[in-house]
């Protein structure tokens, strides 16, 4: 460390994990996140060995009243893992684990991310539900929520979590579930890092795998409207063992894409069916036929390889905008809007993502904080490109896009879809009674905001 940072902090000789500080050969990796866009430069990025650490290095930061963050996988949108001039409590070295067969449970540490978790599970035949990018953090998808392919089945990642461990922002040490301290666990399940570090997870996992019957269904643009009217009908009449999400974008270089499709707006189903392989074949046979696809790779298909296939199209270092909004229902005023923001979308790597709910996320109120629940889908705009001139022109499309599809939505955003342009109005996610009670949370954990780097719960004092 610098000589002022020492005189400030400490010399944190009893620290186990690497210090990282401005002119270090490292830095600029060190202080890399997935959002290319965010360019906030720490002071100091402590990447930590374990939850010693991290106490350590808090109490110092708060000790000193230095801004702090929390990196867990350093996948927010909003970047909310790196700090100006601050302090970053860095969990990407605990990345460690471990599923017992015998409860079917598995603890994941701070710094895990969906890849790691995956492999630990899915080889064995149990899920633990994730997102739909093997590269997030586990830790920032579970205290947001936690959408992904199994979402309708089994529900959000957060409805799995049975007990955490955490640093409070006092520096005590806490193992919590849902005896020992429910309000707490409420609060964590979709009120995102306000109320502490946690160091380590426990899950929930279920019976699923390794192979389920799983793909896209990709069709033209040009027969957006029909087949999106289709896919409503099914997405109606789906079984619980069946998750959908629908991409409208430019299609990728893949080479399940034809090459004269390649570059094409496209309408892509996914799809997958947590059941046996032969009922999931028949539940998904209609998504096949809703037009004339252009491609089509919903078979039986290894689970790991399926949750990594968007993986390219979501590549660290590039540049990311994102807007999201409910809906109560996919009406046809809301799919010609879609359809009609596909043919223009700002950027060839851009992406709307249309997730179906329902099912199992729409259960499991008394038990979170997680908002939106009734919806029945999820529309996100997810803008990618790579140029910084081009920064302003992608940001207001986004916004512009967001605003058109305003009248059909219920005004309620997924806050880990959320970008970090201006204060959000983190109130309006929640009732007025669940606001209130993460206030309370707030102030019995964090009255201080030590906390506040993230899409923030503000103490009432």
């Amino acid at each position: 460390m610098t000589a002022t940072l020492t005189k400030t902090l400490g010399s944190l000789d009893d620290f186990k994990g690497t210090l990282c500080v401005p002119g270090d050969p490292d830095y600029p990796r060190v202080r890399a996140i997935w959002n290319g866009q965010v360019a906030r430069e720490p002071a100091l990025i402590a990447t930590c060995h374990d939850a010693c650490d991290v106490r350590t290095v808090l109490r110092r930061a708060v000790d000193a009243g230095m801004v702090t963050a929390v990196r867990g996988g350093g996948h927010n949108v909003a970047g909310t893992a790196l700090c100006d001039g601050g302090v970053v409590i860095d969990l990407s070295a605990m990345r460690a684990v471990s599923l017992d067969p015998a409860t079917g449970r598995v603890r994941v540490q701070g710094g895990a991310t969906l890849a790691d978790l995956d492999h630990a599970t899915v080889p064995f035949a149990r899920v633990a539900p994730a997102g739909i990018v093997t590269t997030t953090g586990v830790g920032g998808l579970t205290l947001g929520g936690g959408v992904g392919w199994t979402t309708r089945r089994f529900g959000l990642s957060c409805d799995n979590l049975v007990a955490v461990r955490l640093v409070t922002a006092a520096g005590d040490y806490l193992s919590v579930d849902d005896e020992r301290d429910p309000e707490l666990m409420w609060g964590l399940r979709g009120g995102g890092g306000n109320f502490g570090i946690v160091t380590e997870f426990e899950f929930a996992t279920h019976p699923f795998g390794p192979v389920a019957v799983a793909g896209f269904v990709v069709y033209r643009l040009d027969d957006g409207p029909a087949v999106l009217r289709g896919y409503r009908q099914f997405a109606a009449a789906a079984p619980e063992e069946v998750t959908t999400i629908v991409v409208l974008r430019h299609a990728p270089p893949a080479p399940w894409i034809p090459v004269d499709q390649r570059g094409k707006p496209v309408v892509m189903i996914g799809a997958v069916h947590t059941g046996s392989i032969q009922t999931g074949i028949e539940a998904l046979r209609p998504v096949k036929s809703l037009a004339r696809p252009v491609a089509d790779t919903v078979w039986p298909t290894p689970f790991l390889a399926h949750q990594a296939v968007l993986d390219a199209s979501n590549p660290a270092g590039h540049r990311y905008y994102w807007k999201s909004d409910h809906l109560a229902e996919l009406n046809d005023e809301a799919i010609d809007l879609l359809v009609e923001q596909t043919a223009q979308l700002s950027s060839p790597d851009s992406l709307i993502g249309i997730f179906q709910l329902g099912g199992a996320a729409a259960r499991g109120g008394e038990r979170s904080c997680f908002p939106s629940r009734h919806a029945r889908f999820m529309v996100n705009y997810a803008t990618h490109w790579t140029e910084a001139r081009e920064d302003d022109l992608h940001r207001q499309w986004t916004r512009d896009a967001i605003e058109a599809l305003a009248p059909y939505g219920l005004g309620t955003a997924y806050v880990n879809f959320t970008a970090d342009d201006a204060p959000m109005h983190v109130e309006t996610l929640y009732s007025t009674t669940e606001f209130s009670r993460l206030v309370t949370l707030k102030n019995r954990l964090d009255p201080d905001n030590v906390f506040r780097n993230n899409h923030n719960i503000r103490p009432s004092a």
